[in-house]
This record gives C-alpha cells, structure tokens and sequence, in this order.
C-alpha cells in the first residue's frame, strides 16, 4: 500500500475480491451518467487471465484507489514487449482508468503506474491503452453526448485536466465519424463502386456457417493488412482469435455486414461491420447470461445504426477503388434494413488514406479519442 496522504491509499490487486472491486469502479464512477455502457465482467475477468495469450508477452499491476476508506478509482500500468520491439522504444501503458472527480486520487493512480514503470526501465509512458489499442484506447475527447458505440472507448471531460495536470502531452488522436443513412447514398461513391465491380472484383458474405474455415484466411489477412496501423502489434493467429468480437463472430456477426472482396476467388480485402449492438447491451450492465443472449437474438432486429469497424484491403490492390465499393455495399444494405445512421472508426488522425475513402460517403466528424504520452527517463536519470 502507498499512503499519499491522510485520506489516499493506493492498493495493489493481490486477490479475487480485490479484482471485483477492480471491475466494479466504473459502476461508480458513471452511476448517474446516461450514455455510458457497463463493460462485460466476463470479458475483463477473462482478459486478465493467465491463459490469455496477450500474457505470454506482457504484463501488468493493477492497482485501486481508496479515499476515505472507499475505493474511488483504479488504473493498470501494462507493458506488451512485443509492442515494445515493433517500436523500438521501452513504452508502457497505463489503462483501465477510471476515477471520481477528484485530482489528488488520480494523481495518486498515475503516480503510482509511472512509478511501476519507471521500475521495469520503461522510458515512456503512454496511454490509455488497455493493453491493445483494440481492447480500449485514448480518453474521449469530443462528443461526450452520446452513448459510445459497440468497441469504442467512453470517459468524462474531466480525465483530460487530470493527464494534462500530470505533465501528459498528445501522442495521437484517433477518430470516429458518422454516416447520415437518411440521407441517400453520394452519387460519387456509387460510382466508384460500378468502376471496382467492372475492374473484375467481386464480393461476397462472410459465410457464417463455415466461421472455422472463414477464420483461417481472414486472421492472416488482418495480421497483413494491419501490420503498420498505428499501435498494432504482430501476434500469433491464435491470439487474434481470442479477441472480443472474433470468438464470438459465430454468432455475433451478420453476413451481409462483413464482406469479402476477391479478385480471381481469392480474398484481397475485407470490411468488418456490425449493427450498433450497444443499443441492446448497455440495458444489460455488464451481465452476459443465458437470459441477455434469448434477449439479444430477440431484439437485435430493432436496432437502427451501424458500425465500420475495420476495413483492409492488401497492399497491391489499394489503387481500384476497392473501399468504396465495400463501403457503398455494406451502406446500401444498412438502409435495406431502416438504418438511420452509420459510426465509423476509430481511425488513426494520420492515416491520410482512410480519411479520404470516408470523406466519398459523406460521413462528418463525430468523436475524437486522444492519447497522451510522458517520457519516464529523466526522472530515472534524476534517480540515479
């Protein structure tokens, strides 16, 4: 335990309540907060199991914040040394922070992450980054008015005096946008969609029925195409497949959402897209059971938005038009269905390319997520 003062203790997670009370912090936090949806207990208890594969090549503390003989926040202090390697830099991560409106605690939080790496010899510490950028990334930086969408990161304005207040600069910003589907579809991206089908692509459904088989390609090609996004780091296949999302996808995913490009029958690129499931799942507040899943395949029909989560398209065939047919087909099918809108992204600020193939659908800006970084190496140089 670190004393910070006469009312803030900060306590290492040595045991399973401790680990409760870890996952039970944002129930606080955001009690009378309309728009936030509750993480599944079952995917963080599983995310910090020793089975996941994510630990064979990193680690991490977690740690809460008692004030006043009550726990008020949390934070985890991370380091993936793969991500390490593929930088070329000792960087850590703080992530699954959340804490009450109170500087002094969350001094205390941050303080005793830096502290945490600065002892493993980090140099920089970045965040937040709940392990994978994937997992959680970046404090919400505008449009705190809306409820978050399905894989997306939620936190109150406030998060962002107490990283600046710690000395923590910009490292990168990512972004969502939003597609208006009451609108009809930009005359431009269809037909850049017509000139992609007329060079020879074609595309497909995810076969659902054959999600083993799908699987096996579409991991590698993620791994291919994803392999100098901001963030993302080179795993095993098997790891991937773990992944929230992808080891669900059997049931989870909707055919005519995730489509498959091919040029000659064989797969070049891809657009992952979902209904906006959080629409059913933040009545759920974090419980997954027998009960929430009849309610979901009950209900799932009703929800009325979208999300583009990820689009990858191999590096030989991004000159042809590729995304915007993918995305011209994926939207036309939304409004099939009475979708009113479509959220796009995260997509990374400097990702000019991505930027350009959103701008045909006519999406505008919606959400920023920021990242902060400070350098931990100066202080180690004080130290010594």
């Amino acid at each position: 335990m670190k004393i910070f003062s006469d009312d803030i203790q900060i306590e290492p997670v040595q045991t399973f309540q401790d680990f409760k009370m870890f996952y039970q912090v944002p129930f606080q936090v955001y009690r009378d907060d309309p728009f936030w949806v509750a993480p599944f207990w079952n995917e963080v208890r599983d995310f910090f199991k020793k089975t996941n594969l994510f630990w064979s090549h990193s680690e991490c503390a977690l740690f809460l914040a008692r004030k006043n003989n009550r726990i008020v926040g949390r934070i985890a202090a991370i380091i993936d040394y793969k991500f390490c390697e593929v930088a070329k830099e000792k960087i850590g991560f703080f992530g699954f922070f959340e804490c009450i409106n109170d500087g002094d605690t969350a001094e205390a939080l941050l303080k005793t992450a830096e502290d945490w790496l600065a002892g493993k010899k980090m140099n920089l510490m970045r965040g937040p980054i709940d392990g994978r950028v994937d997992v959680g990334c970046g404090f919400l930086l505008s449009g705190f008015h809306s409820r978050p969408s399905v894989l997306s990161s939620y936190s109150p304005e406030y998060y962002l005096d107490f990283v600046e207040h710690f000395g923590m600069k910009k490292i990168k910003d990512l972004i969502l946008y939003y597609i208006d589907l009451t609108k009809p579809i930009p005359s431009r991206l269809e037909e850049k969609a017509n000139q992609c089908a007329a060079s020879g692509v074609g595309l497909r459904p995810f076969n659902r029925l054959r999600t083993g088989r799908e699987l096996k390609w579409w991991v590698n090609l993620f791994l291919e195409t994803f392999a100098q996004h901001w963030g993302y780091v080179p795993v095993t296949p098997e790891e991937v497949k773990t992944r929230f999302g992808i080891k669900q996808m059997r049931f989870i995913v909707e055919p005519r959402f995730f489509l498959i490009a091919e040029f000659n029958r064989k797969p070049v690129a891809y657009l992952w897209a979902t209904p906006e499931y959080n629409q059913i799942f933040q009545k759920w507040k974090g419980r997954l059971g027998i009960k929430q899943i009849l309610e979901f395949f009950m209900t799932k029909h009703k929800i009325n938005i979208g999300k583009l989560h990820l689009i990858g398209i191999k590096q030989e065939y991004r000159d042809k038009n590729i995304g915007s047919y993918l995305n011209y087909a994926v939207l036309v099918e939304m409004k099939k269905r009475g979708y009113i809108g479509a959220e796009v992204g995260w997509i990374d600020e400097e990702n000019i390319a991505a930027h350009s193939t959103i701008s045909i659908t006519e999406a505008t800006l919606y959400k920023k997520h920021r990242v902060f970084e400070k350098p931990l190496y100066l202080r180690q140089g004080k130290e010594k």
